[in-house]
């Protein structure tokens, strides 16, 4: 890779953890972006949308907690 080559996080492959629907609309260029972004780097929206709002949160002092296989907080 080239030093003037960037690199962003990739989001993880999907892991098995408990789920909610959060239902939200987004402005027409962000979905098209998105579905852009899902296609070029063989992800999901659900995954990136994950990982965007983990980093989002995390940057603002409220890092998403991990929970272990039996559904208990680390």
């Amino acid at each position: 890779m080239e030093a003037t080559d960037k690199t962003v996080a990739m989001p993880p492959q999907r892991p098995r953890f408990e789920r909610v629907q959060l239902n939200t609309r987004v402005r027409v260029e962000i979905e098209q972006t998105l579905q852009r972004f899902v296609v070029d780097h063989n992800t999901t929206v659900q995954s990136s949308v994950d990982l965007a709002l983990a980093e989002f949160l995390a940057a603002r002092g409220y890092p998403v907690s991990q929970k272990n296989d039996d559904g208990r907080s680390r």
